[in-house]
């Protein structure tokens, strides 16, 4: 089963509960991702106060929220579980609300590429990074009890293609200049890998005790 559908309906119909609780996740993980994806920029030389931050900010969230929900392993769970599936499109008939949301998880991810760094004005590549970290997440759930599945490629590029169509057909039309407030810096040159690499960190080392710490002292 896909990974987002599979969070939001286990156990039966869907819940408004189970969207709140991807939503304190991402909270609970912004804690964390703030301060140091802060520390990145300031390092870098860039000025805090910019839209860049506040669109690195939605984008962090967003990769929060998309390894929430996909399941990856962490440091209190990991265990091998070689359930896949490698026949596309298996269960669209009956199943079509699955794929919308893997869909709509990665619309974000090509609309915000093309607004944070240079290197992804092209359709290609926004579409070979969100393969990259599609792969990544599929290889990463043999380790969790989440199925390894071909359809979770598919729609996820889709929604990447629909998300970088929606900010770059106005872009062009408008005759935007993307990325604003572009600079020749460590940042603009290898961030988005190192924004990828310290989400995976914090969600496999931190996330799992700070979530709970998070969630007790909540209620």
């Amino acid at each position: 089963m896909h990974a987002l559908a599979e969070t939001i309906y286990k156990g039966g119909p869907m819940h408004l509960s189970r969207f709140l609780g991807i939503g304190m996740d991402c909270l609970s993980s912004m804690i964390i991702l703030t301060p140091a994806s802060l520390l990145i920029l300031k390092l870098s030389g860039r000025k805090l106060k910019s839209p860049h931050t506040i669109l690195l900010l939605l984008y962090l969230c967003v990769l929060a929220g998309i390894y929430s929900v996909t399941g990856l392993p962490d440091i209190s769970y990991c265990g091998l579980d070689f359930s896949f599936n490698v026949i596309p499109m298996a269960d669209i008939l009956s199943s079509p609300s699955q794929y919308l949301l893997n869909v709509l998880m990665f619309i974000p991810v090509g609309f915000l590429l093309p607004l944070l760094w240079d290197e992804y004005q092209g359709w290609k590549q926004v579409l070979g990074f969100c393969c990259f970290l599609t792969v990544f997440i599929e290889i990463a759930q043999v380790f969790t009890f989440r199925t390894t599945d071909i359809d979770d490629l598919i729609t996820n590029l889709l929604g990447a293609g629909l998300g970088y169509l929606l900010i770059h057909l106005p872009a062009k039309k408008g005759n935007w200049r993307l990325p604003p407030g572009i600079t020749d810096d460590y940042e603009e040159k290898h961030g988005q890998w190192s924004y990828l690499l310290l989400v995976a960190l914090q969600q496999f080392f931190i996330q799992p005790y700070w979530s709970a710490f998070f969630w007790d002292s909540l209620l």
